[in-house]
C-alpha cells in the first residue's frame, strides 16, 4: 500500500500534491495539528525572522485552521520566537541603511509582511529627520556621480524619481536634489556655492 501511494503521489502535479497536503493537515486534530503547524512555523523561522502575519498566512495556506495558527503563534510569542515590534525595527534598520528605503516604501513593505500599524509606527519612529536627509544626500550623490553630464532637468527628474521610489517625501527630495545640483554646477564652473539651508 505504501509503495502504491508513493507511485500515485509521484504522478501528481505540484498543485495536486499541495492540495493533498492541505487536506491531510486539515484532517489533523488536537496536539497532532498543533505540532504539525508548529513545525511549519519553525521551518520558516529557521531561515530568517518572520512577522506574525507571515507565519499565520503560511500556516493557513498549509491547510490548518485560523484557531490552530493563533494558538501556535501565541506559544511562539510567549517563548520569544515571534516579536513583531523587534521584527519591524530590524526591517527598518536593514532597509533604511542598506538600500535607503524610507517613509512610504518602508510602510508598504511592512504591510506586505503583515505587520500592524502600531508596530510600523513604532519602528519608523527610530528614524529622525536628520538621518533621512543625510541618507537622501548619500543616495543622490552616489547616483549623480553615474549621470555624467546629464542636463539639469534630466538629472533632477531622475533623482526625484529615485527618491520617490524609495519613499522620501517630495519636499525633502526637492531640497536635497537642488543642493546637490548646485554643488555639481559650482564644481563645473570652479566657483563655490554657499550651503543651502534646509
Amino acid at each position: 500500500p505504501e509503495l502504491e501511494r508513493k507511485r500515485r503521489d509521484g504522478a501528481l502535479s505540484p498543485a495536486e500534491k499541495l492540495e493533498r497536503q492541505r487536506a491531510r493537515n486539515a484532517a489533523l486534530e488536537g496536539p497532532r495539528a498543533l505540532e504539525a503547524a508548529r513545525e511549519v512555523a519553525l521551518r520558516l523561522l529557521d531561515s530568517r525572522s518572520r512577522s506574525t502575519g507571515e507565519l499565520r498566512r503560511a500556516i493557513t495556506q498549509k491547510g490548518f485552521s485560523e484557531e490552530i495558527a493563533d494558538e501556535v503563534l501565541d506559544r511562539l510569542a510567549r517563548v520569544g520566537l515571534v516579536d513583531d515590534e523587534a521584527f519591524a525595527r530590524a526591517l527598518v534598520a536593514d532597509r533604511f541603511r542598506g538600500s535607503g528605503k524610507a517613509g512610504r516604501a518602508l510602510v508598504e513593505e511592512m504591510r506586505r509582511k503583515g505587520l500592524d500599524d502600531a508596530s510600523i509606527d513604532e519602528a519608523l519612529g527610530g528614524i529622525d529627520e536628520e538621518e533621512l536627509r543625510a541618507r537622501a544626500r548619500e543616495l543622490v550623490d552616489r547616483r549623480l556621480r553615474t549621470m555624467g553630464d546629464a542636463p539639469r532637468d534630466t538629472a533632477y527628474r531622475r533623482l526625484a524619481g529615485m527618491l520617490a521610489r524609495k519613499g522620501y517625501a517630495p519636499s525633502l527630495a526637492a531640497g536635497v536634489i537642488a543642493e546637490a545640483l548646485a554643488r555639481r554646477e559650482s564644481i563645473r564652473l570652479g566657483t563655490e556655492v554657499p550651503e543651502v539651508g534646509l
